[in-house]
């Protein structure tokens, strides 16, 4: 069975969620985001950067939150939750999908490191700062592209809802979804009310 490593509000959120939505049957290992359980010799033969999320497929070892899920989706998917390969829409599903991690996650994991996880004395101000305004210029251009839809692809829930998921439950958990953002603020909203969402987050 699929072995899904997790710790709580991190990215295996995203994977947790997808299999929830899949109904692919998995076995959660829950650990502690702290250097016991993450840098520990067990868990750093699973992941050798000693972070999460990890799966074991029945010896594939895979580490990356969003190469996960691309493997799901192709393993298990069937065609949900994205568009087909060459359709119309598989252009935007794919930027967003990937805009979630490579782009929206890296000024909102700069305030987490150095806001609440690195040692104080190793946390730079500037940097959090810097960190909190790019992450609302992001949100503005979510704000934007969420104007008269449901999801980030339009009507359907998709994938890349999933990896957007995570990134705005973080700038909420921050304070950063403010009233002036009410599309963002809305589909999220419709994100968070998702039964798969709830159980990955619990």
């Amino acid at each position: 069975m699929l072995k899904i490593y997790h710790a709580k509000n991190t990215r295996s959120v995203r994977v947790v969620w997808l299999c929830e939505e899949l109904g692919i049957p998995y076995e959660l290992k829950t650990l502690n985001f702290s250097p016991d359980d993450l840098q520990s010799a067990e868990y750093l033969a699973v992941h050798p950067l000693g972070k999460v999320p990890a799966i074991d497929d029945d010896g594939l070892v895979l580490n990356e939150s969003g190469a996960i899920l691309q493997y799901l989706l192709e393993k298990h998917g069937n065609g949900r939750l994205e568009p087909k390969p060459g359709s119309a829409g598989r252009g935007q599903y794919l930027h967003w999908f990937h805009f979630a991690e490579a782009t929206m996650m890296v000024p909102i994991g700069n305030i987490a490191q150095h806001s609440f996880i690195r040692p104080e004395d190793k946390r730079i101000p500037q940097v959090a700062a810097e960190s909190v305004e790019s992450t609302k210029k992001m949100l503005g251009i979510l704000e934007k592209e969420l104007q008269g839809k449901d999801f980030i692809c339009g009507k359907e829930f998709t994938a890349a809802d999933i990896m957007l998921g995570y990134d705005l439950l973080l700038c909420k958990m921050f304070g950063l979804l403010s009233d002036d953002l009410a599309n963002t603020g809305a589909y999220f909203g419709r994100l968070a009310s998702r039964p798969g969402f709830q159980k990955a987050t619990a």
